[in-house]
């Protein structure tokens, strides 16, 4: 439904119905999304106590990791260098017009960083959006149990990941990729009410599933 790359007819539909449900209670839906994707951002921690460190891809600019995206594998790669029982995998299939997938691309990236060589790194390279990252994570866990996983991404993105890492019964902690400080910098700044949308996008959409008992829907998003 809630995705970040394209939109089908259920996202639609649920898209529209957002708004709707915005306008009429006169945006107090995304006041309170936003409050708690703050929340949640903000007071994040930067550790991990999960063997698996699952670092979140981002579309690539000109074939290369973003800042954002940088922020996210260099944080992998501080945890894993000080616990060698650490696990990276990263997630992240092939944007429009890239060589590479993201999550190679990030893998690239870690390998050529001091110690990169010796890093246990494993790919997930068919997601376009966050919640197919996460349906493709449960999938490739199925018969592991490497909990809680370590969900490290970027602190405007911790709450959505959350969210849906709950939805699907995913046990997870939540790990920033950045201190607070560079979370608040102007160039990220748009991100954060963006990311209040998303979360309510994806709870009203995954209401209205469950009160229409929408089966199609419903596989998506539990």
């Amino acid at each position: 439904m809630a995705g970040d790359r394209g939109i089908d007819w259920d996202g639609l539909g649920t898209f529209a119905l957002t708004i709707l449900a915005g306008t009429a209670a006169a945006g107090l839906p995304f006041l309170v999304a936003a409050a708690w994707v703050l929340r949640v951002g903000l007071s994040a921690g930067r550790s991990a106590d999960g063997d698996l460190l699952v670092v979140f891809g981002k579309r690539l600019v000109d074939h290369h990791p973003d800042p954002d995206y940088q922020a996210r594998l260099t944080s992998a790669a501080r945890l894993a260098g000080g616990r060698p029982g650490h696990r990276i995998l990263i997630l992240g299939g092939r944007t429009a017009g890239a060589r590479l997938t993201e999550a190679e691309a990030g893998e690239c990236l870690l390998r050529a960083l001091p110690g990169g060589a010796s890093l246990s790194i494993d790919l997930e390279q068919a997601s376009g959006d966050t919640l197919t990252n996460l349906r493709n994570l449960r999938e490739l866990l199925a018969g592991d149990d490497p909990r809680p996983l370590t969900l490290i991404t970027n602190r405007y993105h911790l709450a959505r990941v959350s969210q849906m890492a709950h939805s699907l019964g995913l046990a997870h902690e939540r790990c920033a990729a950045e201190t607070v400080a560079a979370a608040l910098r102007p160039a990220v700044l748009p991100r954060w009410p963006l990311e209040a949308f998303y979360v309510t996008w994806f709870t009203t959409g995954k209401l209205w599933a469950s009160l229409t008992r929408n089966r199609r829907m419903l596989a998506r998003v539990t």
